[in-house]
């Protein structure tokens, strides 16, 4: 009998072709086979295979993985999820260049998703940041500024010249994060 470390193993070792094929007869999320799969660490693996190996097939199904995830998680562990498809969709445009219209490779995916993310304006942001004691600030404001942080820095990656061009909108929030960093260093 196959435990779930075999099986987990098995997966990884067979072309991504052949994985694309299996993801096909399993539901992302549940066990496999009746047996716990860590389908979190299944995505991260095949994710970091993608960006060392600038694969799209590995990246679609990280990238399917995550998603899958996320649909089902709660929504910090949902965040996280699309954090780690963003990040790997940055890295792989960055090393491979972007495409308009790819479903990995393309820059607006990304920048639709840090929209999502970025509830406030820039300049409400900037006056939250300037404020003398963020530490005072409930905890959901915390929350919400670190997520922007987060995604501002993989949006950042990928949104110079021609993002920014067609989106001027980012301008406020990359020179945000522009000040912010030169602040701290």
């Amino acid at each position: 009998m196959n435990t779930p470390r075999d099986l987990f193993d098995a997966v990884l070792a067979r072309p991504a072709q052949e994985v694309a094929a299996w993801l096909e007869d399993v539901t992302i999320g549940q066990p496999v086979d009746q047996e716990d799969f860590n389908w979190e660490v299944f995505a991260f693996t095949i994710a970091t295979r993608a960006g060392e190996e600038q694969s799209l097939p590995w990246a679609r199904i990280a990238l399917r993985t995550y998603e899958a995830l996320a649909h089902s998680a709660q929504a910090r562990a949902a965040h996280s999820f699309w954090l780690s498809a963003m990040n790997l969709r940055a890295r792989l445009i960055e090393d491979l260049g972007p495409r308009q219209g790819d479903d990995i490779l393309d820059p607006e995916i990304v920048r639709e998703w840090f929209q999502r993310v970025a509830t406030l304006a820039p300049q409400e942001a900037q006056a939250l940041l300037a404020s003398s004691d963020i530490r005072a600030f409930p905890r959901d404001k915390l929350l919400l500024l670190r997520d922007i942080k987060n995604a501002l820095n993989i949006l950042s990656r990928i949104a110079e010249p021609d993002l920014t061009r067609l989106h001027p909108e980012l301008k406020d929030w990359l020179m945000l994060r522009a000040r912010y960093a030169r602040a701290r260093s």
